[in-house]
């Protein structure tokens, strides 16, 4: 099986755990929730210190070691991987999000020896896409799948990044396939010390302004570290921390409220002053009259849902039929 076909089935895989909530998953809420969280289990996902994390193994005998720290910070460490991925993030996504990231990935190797990728990952529901920010990657690109169709390229964030559609390709499952869109970043993250900013909302414009919209309602969202090799020789490492460095619509809402409420209060005010001068007017010609004598989603679509748990489904019974070679 081709590597794009290995990475299309891991999107599908973690996108079936979410939805299925199948007994491999794991969901804890303490802070040392993600120590060690696939030592026992191929797959968990859940939330610590404020951060939603999902990670996702191929087979038992990959050996991943993950350690999550503080707010959006972990690191984790892999040896003779076939095919992992995982990291921190939100549930739900949103395209509002300016993602901000620094720390180390693939500290020590040399790129063009390892197939690894490092990308803020996603996707949408009712429509259904599978999409890719990818910020750094090895000896493979991830967007060079068979069906791959290049729309040039853009700038986001002081970087270039290619635009790429890729649809599903293999034997017909007679279901709608979500599409895998990507913006690859052109040149890659350097291997080491990375630092960045990912504006998601420009991606998802440049998608749109392509005909290829996001629509749907949002699921997670996280800058996801992964390997994969058919040979099972993927090693690596990453030690990451993310932020959403986006304004917060509440403290928006908070200071436009603000100003409202003073404009408010200063209009209050001078309405008040007008009265009260006028009052003092009246009252004056009253008494000069008196004188003379006078008195401010839940996710919808539940058949597209449906449908994409039976797509989802197919293709990993299509995956356990298929020899993992490369």
């Amino acid at each position: 099986m081709s590597i794009r076909k290995m990475n299309n089935l891991r999107a599908v895989n973690k996108i079936l755990v979410t939805l299925l909530g199948v007994s491999t998953v794991i969901g804890f809420s303490s802070v040392y929730a993600c120590q060690d969280a696939l030592n026992e289990t191929n797959s968990a996902s859940g939330t610590h210190d404020g951060f939603y994390y999902n990670f996702w193994k191929q087979t038992n005998q990959d050996m991943v070691q993950i350690e999550c720290g503080a707010a959006g910070h972990f690191s984790v460490a892999w040896r003779n991987v076939y095919k992992w991925s995982g990291g921190k993030g939100w549930n739900p996504g949103s395209a509002s999000r300016i993602v901000s990231y620094s720390g180390t990935f693939n500290s020590g190797f040399v790129r063009a020896s390892r197939n690894s990728e490092l990308s803020l990952f996603g996707w949408t529901q009712n429509p259904s896409v599978i999409y890719y920010i990818v910020e750094s990657y090895g000896s493979y690109n991830p967007s060079n799948c068979s069906a791959r169709k290049a729309y040039g390229s853009y700038q986001s964030d002081g970087a270039t990044y290619d635009l790429v559609k890729c649809d599903y390709v293999g034997p017909s499952l007679g279901f709608p396939n979500p599409p895998s869109y990507y913006s690859v970043r052109n040149p890659p993250q350097p291997w080491g010390k990375v630092s960045g900013v990912i504006t998601v909302k420009n991606h998802f414009d440049a998608w749109a302004n392509l005909g290829l919209p996001l629509l749907g309602d949002h699921n997670y969202m996280i800058l996801s570290a992964g390997g994969y090799d058919g040979a099972q020789l993927s090693s690596g490492n990453a030690n990451l921390t993310i932020e959403d460095i986006a304004p917060s619509p509440s403290s928006s809402s908070s200071s436009s409220s603000s100003s409202s409420s003073t404009s408010s209060s200063s209009s209050s005010s001078s309405s008040s002053s007008s009265s009260s001068s006028s009052s003092s007017s009246s009252s004056s010609s009253s008494s000069a009259s008196s004188g003379a004598g006078n008195g401010s989603a839940a996710l919808a679509g539940s058949t597209d849902t449906a449908t994409l748990l039976l797509m989802l489904l197919g293709l990993v019974s299509i995956k356990r039929r298929l020899p993992g070679t490369r």
